[in-house]
This record gives C-alpha cells, sequence and structure tokens, in this order.
C-alpha cells in the first residue's frame, strides 16, 4: 500500500497437534497460543530496504505487546510494555511500522510474562539486498521450543522448567517434517530456540558451515566447519552445506 509491505498478525489461541494418534495412544494436542490460527506462527519475508507496516490484533484473553528480536526499529515499535508501548489489551490493536536496515535471519513473539512459553513465536526472514554467495538452492526454517505438559492435561505450564515435550516447528519427534533436498543442492538452515535449554543442533553425514546469528550473516571467511552448533537460548543459527551424501539422514 503506497509502497509499504502491509501484514496482519493476529494473537489468538489455537490447537497444535504434537503428534499423530497410533495405534498405541491418541493424537497429543495442546491448547497452545499462536499466530493467525497456527504456532508458530507465519513465516514473515522481507526484503532488506523494505518498508514494513504489521497490523496486530489481539484475540487473547489478556494484554500482549510484539517484541521483534534482533530487529533495529525505532524505540516506539520495540514492543517493550510500558517503556516502548502501551499493552495491546484484549480486542484491542496496534499497528507497527519500520524500515528493514538489516538481513539475515530474526523473528517476532511476545514480551509479556511467560507468554513466549506459550508459543507466541514465528520466523522475521529478511532477504538481503545483494545475494549471498555461493546461492543456496533450498532454505529451511526451524523453530525449537520446549513444554511443561502434564498427562491428561493439555494446557502448557507456562511457569515450569521441568519440560517434557521438545517440538520442531510445533511438532514432536518423529512426526517433525522432513526436509526434502536433491543430491547437489547447496542447503541452508535457519535454526531458532525459543525453549529456556541450549540445544546442540546435529547433522548427520555432513558437515557444515555456520553462516549467521541472530544478529545478521557472519561477515568473515574465517568460518570453520563443522557437524554440531549450540544454538542457545534466544539465538538464532544459519548453517549451509552442500547435499553430496544421499540417505534419509537425521
Amino acid at each position: 500500500e503506497d509502497g509499504v509491505k502491509v501484514f496482519h498478525l493476529t494473537a489468538e489461541v489455537v490447537k497444535r497437534e504434537f503428534l499423530p494418534a497410533s495405534a498405541m495412544e491418541s493424537a497429543r494436542v495442546a491448547d497452545v497460543w499462536g499466530f493467525n490460527g497456527s504456532m508458530p506462527g507465519p513465516t514473515i519475508e522481507v526484503n532488506e530496504g523494505d518498508r514494513v507496516r504489521i497490523i496486530f490484533r489481539n484475540n487473547l484473553p489478556e494484554g500482549i505487546t510484539i517484541h521483534w528480536h534482533g530487529v533495529e526499529v525505532p524505540i516506539e515499535m520495540d514492543g517493550m510494555p510500558f517503556i516502548s508501548q502501551p499493552i495491546v489489551e484484549p480486542c484491542g490493536m496496534y499497528t507497527y511500522e519500520f524500515t528493514i536496515r538489516q538481513n539475515g535471519t530474526f523473528f517476532y513473539h511476545s514480551h509479556m510474562a511467560m507468554q513466549e512459553m506459550m508459543g507466541l513465536i514465528g520466523l522475521f526472514i529478511m532477504h538481503p539486498k545483494t545475494p549471498h554467495e555461493p546461492r543456496v538452492d533450498k532454505d529451511f526454517g526451524l523453530i525449537l521450543q520446549e513444554w511443561a505438559i502434564l498427562p491428561n492435561n493439555s494446557v502448557p505450564n507456562s511457569m515450569a522448567m521441568e519440560f517434557n515435550w521438545l517440538t520442531i516447528n510445533g511438532k514432536a519427534g518423529p512426526d517433525t517434517t522432513p526436509m526434502l533436498v536433491k543430491l547437489g543442492e547447496r542447503v541452508r538452515i535457519r535454526i531458532v530456540n525459543l525453549g529456556m535449554d541450549h540445544h546442540p543442533m546435529h547433522i548427520h553425514g555432513h558437515q557444515f558451515y555456520v553462516t549467521g546469528t541472530e544478529g545478521g550473516r557472519i561477515r568473515t571467511t574465517a568460518v570453520e566447519p563443522a557437524n554440531t552448533v549450540l544454538v542457545g537460548v534466544a539465538q538464532a543459527r544459519d548453517v549451509e552445506f552442500v547435499a553430496n551424501n544421499p540417505g534419509d539422514w537425521h
């Protein structure tokens, strides 16, 4: 609209199936909080230099603000309650608008106490003005989340630290979505961790290079090969590799 990219984002209660039903047990469905009917929320993709407007609506039973993690925005757009903006009360709206001056893997999430552990997060991908080299053929995003959900209960205990579920993009193993690539393709995997534990992420069958953090692209040629990267709490890591070893890898 008049040169501004406009997005609509609604926080609401959603149901998420962590695991499907099997011969042994019924499906594990959690009552969580998400955006636009999904958890994690939708991925927002923009280009460096874009002017962006996010029209936010709160359909949750309590107040909320949205923080753009790692994004350089004016103070009134930062989502810090009582400091940069008033709380968006239930049924309320707030418009965030800013210019994209970075590129890399970022994310958005609630900035109210305990709400992050209810599922309120989504990827915010900023593509560079000048494409990075070498180019990638496949680009994946993974969001790591931890949950404390008691048996016979469907609502996470957002104050507990004894987590018994780990999900990747809202799915628990072995029902996590596979990443399908062709032999010889260059692959980028963007990993964001919004759990309360650090997670070493390992890929079998391949070595990779860490090319980015939650602060953006690593601007050096002194990157080292690895096959495990530690993704700390509230951090992001981009890894890239050539899929040159066929197989069903984990």
